[in-house]
């Protein structure tokens, strides 16, 4: 039988459950796995979806499953969308999805994380559910649906924020499947239905024109469509060049606005393309501050859609009076980088070759650690564990116990906590230092709880982040002033979200921050990883002692890098290319998987073409996952 969902209309049989993995077929048609359900669901802000224009800061209950019928490489949610159904899954059917969504009071449910494409049966029941029960409905789609399944869809939803890889078929190539037509075909079709479409485009070097020729599309359907500009972050094999600065995706946002009247742009902490201005005279209307990647929040709620001028944004639905703000780990991007922050631990454990983790690992365990870590209780629990480093340590036997790995937990912990007592011994002599911990912006200062600031206080360091108040996702904005009170003698830039150095010190120059740290150099950028999301923190927080005592540390950090990376990932770390993957310690390919690309040709299906590598390390942005790759020879 041919699944018609989706464009790729997979052929499902008794051997075959298509693409996605999660449906199966009766021998007259297709249907959703049985028993299948939903793994979570949690309330958000609709800003964290994202959507800008759509009942500003309304409450929904956001739900999300397994499978995707794209393979994107560097997916952050890869581990929920390449994941098989199970039936731990079944004990969140729809009508408790909509009761948990009345009981809290939510204005309507929203499906992301994986895209409903691949639960398109399961989301057709919630979504008439729920209308029963005049909730809102909406998703994150990549919106590769057939015409016909479209036309169905566009009656079950209010709202959409389409998700598009690029304008040309090369990029959706890349994610394993063959054309954008459909996609630009679905928005249109969805637009005129008078569904509420926003559309998001991700922004990576060497894309540009790819990005102007997407806002050129949109445009040509409505200029008032809102597109999301997301910074490119390298995740998985993806290299660390491909990320543009948040400078760069400011300049071509900039550009954009002549195709589009608005635009915004995501995972990009300070930045002021967060904000909406009137299209037709410039001024500021509403204020946003980054929240998290993917996300934003409103500084205040946005009351009025007019402008002074007279001109009118394109708002559907009524504002909340008051924001919700996500509390703790309890919502969608925290749940994929929670899953990440696992993964990270299971690969110091051994668990190595990512695309293959369900094949190495098992599919049953695996779903056995996410039954285990997806419930709130235990999300909150792990959120407590990650924000001290002496708590990290049992956050890593705990995942141990349930990966039944002990033995390796114990190696990993006992490295860590050699490293502890040297750090704990040498900041007993406190140090000199105010430090202040940003992201991206020196504007945009880490929540005084975070695990950050923590490795600096265990240092000696005195965390100016410790007096703000005000707490968000991973962090909030700040006034020049508030920096220039404190006077931080060192500044650090995490790991995680980052800006080039000469960006850092011009945006200082631009804002009149005048810190001892900024006029005698003294800011220093975090490598990837090293400070937050992975075990090696470790090495991040040597890297913040070192700069808090100069010359004191007497490690040598090199060797201490090159330890680390060769007993919990098999290589040296100057073998490393980093990339923002919290489970990898580099962008290429695993030294012990290296060899079996080495002299092979690699037939690329629906391609036809091969490609003698030698020893290359392979692009996979050029090529289908590895599961999809026929060896030949």
């Amino acid at each position: 039988m041919q699944c018609n969902v989706c464009e790729v209309r997979c052929e499902i049989d008794k051997h075959s459950m298509g693409r996605c993995g999660t449906y199966v077929s009766t021998g007259n048609t297709v249907i959703q796995y049985p028993d299948m359900g939903y793994l979570g669901a949690l309330p958000v802000s609709i800003e964290a979806v994202p959507l800008l224009h759509f009942y500003p800061s309304g409450k929904f209950l956001q739900v999300f499953s397994t499978g995707c019928n794209f393979q994107c490489p560097g997916c952050m949610a890869r581990m929920p969308a390449s994941s098989r159904p199970s039936v731990q899954q079944a004990s969140l059917r729809p009508s408790k999805i909509v009761e948990k969504a009345l009981q809290q009071e939510c204005l309507g449910v929203i499906s992301a994380i994986n895209d409903p494409v691949a639960n398109y049966y399961l989301f057709r029941d919630l979504a008439v559910q729920a209308q029963e029960k005049s909730l809102l409905v909406g998703c994150s789609t990549n919106c590769y649906f057939t015409s016909e399944t479209l036309e169905e869809f566009g009656q079950l939803v209010n709202f959409v924020n389409v998700g598009i890889k690029g304008y040309s078929d090369r990029s959706y190539r890349n994610c394993g499947v063959n054309s954008s037509a459909p996609v630009f075909r679905n928005i249109s079709r969805l637009f005129d239905m008078g569904v509420h479409v926003e559309t998001s485009v991700v922004y990576s070097k060497g894309n540009e024109d790819d990005v102007i020729k997407v806002a050129e599309a949109v445009s040509e359907i409505s200029s008032n469509i809102p597109l999301h500009v997301m910074r490119f972050l390298p995740f998985g094999y993806a290299p660390i060049e491909l990320e543009p600065s948040v400078g760069d995706a400011e300049k071509i946002c900039s550009g954009l606005r002549r195709y589009l009247d608005f635009i915004y742009l995501f995972n990009s902490p300070g930045t002021e393309l967060l904000n909406t201005y009137c299209p037709e005279c410039g001024s500021l209307l509403i204020e946003r501050e980054f929240h998290r990647p993917f996300g934003s929040r409103l500084v205040k709620p946005w009351v009025s859609h007019t402008c002074s001028c007279g001109g009118s944004i394109p708002v559907q639905g009524k504002a909340s009076t008051e924001s919700f703000n996500e509390t703790g780990f309890m919502d969608s991007y925290s749940i994929s980088q929670d899953f990440s922050m696992v993964h990270a631990v299971l690969t110091c454990l051994g668990v190595r070759d990512d695309y293959k983790l369900m094949d190495v690992w098992g599919e049953d365990k695996l779903m056995d650690v996410w039954s285990k870590v997806s419930d709130s209780k235990t999300l909150t629990q792990i959120h407590n564990m990650i924000r001290q480093p002496y708590s990290y340590l049992e956050f890593i036997r705990f995942i141990a116990e349930i990966a039944n790995m002990p033995e390796k937990g114990e190696e990993l912990v006992s490295f860590i906590h050699k490293r502890l007592k040297i750090v704990q011994n040498l900041s007993a002599g406190k140090s000199s230092y105010n430090v202040y911990y940003c992201m991206g912006s020196p504007l945009f200062a880490l929540n005084a709880g975070r695990m950050e600031n923590n490795l600096v206080t265990f240092s000696g360091g005195v965390s100016i982040n410790k007096q703000l108040q005000k707490e968000g996702k991973l962090g909030v904005n700040v006034s020049p002033s508030f920096i220039n009170k404190h006077n931080p003698g060192v500044i650090f830039v995490s790991g995680f979200l980052s800006r080039p150095l000469d960006e850092f010190y011009a945006l200082c120059q631009k804002y009149g921050i005048h810190a001892d740290a900024v006029t005698q150099h003294r800011v220093y950028e975090i490598p990837p990883s090293w400070d937050f999301g992975s075990p090696r923190w470790i090495l991040g927080l040597l890297y913040i002692a070192d700069k808090l005592h100069p010359g004191k540390l007497g490690v040598d950090l090199r060797k201490e890098a090159d330890d680390f990376y060769l007993q919990f990932y098999g290589m040296r770390f100057k073998e490393a290319r980093p990339n923002r993957s919290f489970h990898r310690p580099s962008s290429g390919i695993w030294p012990h998987t290296q060899t079996l690309y080495n002299d092979l040709k690699i037939e690329i299906p629906k391609q036809g073409s091969t490609k003698n590598f030698g020893n290359e390390i392979i692009q996979p942005f050029n090529i289908l996952p590895a599961s999809k790759i026929k060896l030949k020879g």
